[in-house]
């Protein structure tokens, strides 16, 4: 039987390349005997093994898994530490603006996932800080990555795409003028960047007014 790695059949029935994904997580695999590779094994696809693509509802693209295991596994913006990164800090402070009554008090955001949310780095692992690493391995994801997007392009139905910065918003381009998509675009969160624009962007509550009865609870 062939290894789906908890990845919902409605995924590799939509056309998800399995047999690819393979390969490059054989490759992963043997990089870990001579380097540290973040996340773990485990954890590489845990944004398309948390959201079913029939349960799929919105995407945020991130970039890179965080440079370190205290925090990543395999979400984007999504820490398993008690430190909040930076980023996520501007998210919870947007949310908290937008749902004061909500709770943000997890770092993980799964829950997320669960209801529907991809959150999708466009490289899937992450070794050292080298840029010219991060641009390797961005590149063995990209045939992936670029799978992913056909597949919920395809399947014509209602998907709010998050592209948050100048990155997201090129690699999220074939997103623009689809049937049933709806692009939302601001600064990245980052502190160099959220008050030009992310901070006062809205998007939690836009989503949800499109969702209507499938809103999503953005509590952590």
């Amino acid at each position: 039987m062939a290894n789906n790695f908890g990845i919902d059949s409605s995924w590799i029935n939509a056309g998800l390349d399995i047999d690819l994904i393979s390969k490059i997580m054989l490759k992963i695999e043997e990089k870990r005997k001579i380097c540290e590779i973040l996340p773990k094994q485990d954890d590489i696809l845990n944004a398309i093994k948390l959201t079913s693509l029939d349960n799929a509802k919105v995407l945020i693209i991130g970039q890179d898994p965080y440079p370190s295991s205290e925090h990543a596994h395999g979400l984007a913006f999504s820490s398993l530490s008690s430190k909040t990164p930076a980023s996520l800090k501007n998210i919870f402070k947007k949310l908290k603006e937008d749902y004061p009554e909500g709770n943000y008090s997890s770092n993980t955001l799964t829950e997320w996932g669960k209801q529907g949310v991809i959150l999708l780095n466009t490289s899937l692992t992450f070794e050292g800080k080298d840029a010219k690493l991060l641009k390797e391995h961005t590149k063995l994801w990209e045939p992936v990555i670029k799978n992913i997007f056909e597949i919920l392009i395809k399947r014509n139905k209602i998907l709010i795409v998050m592209r948050w910065g100048n990155y997201a918003q090129t690699v999220g381009a074939c997103f623009t003028n689809k049937p049933n998509i709806y692009t939302l675009d601001t600064t990245h969160p980052s502190p160099f960047s959220a008050r030009n624009g992310f901070l006062t962007c809205n998007h939690f509550k836009i989503c949800n007014e499109i969702l209507g009865d499938g809103a999503i609870c953005w509590n952590t």
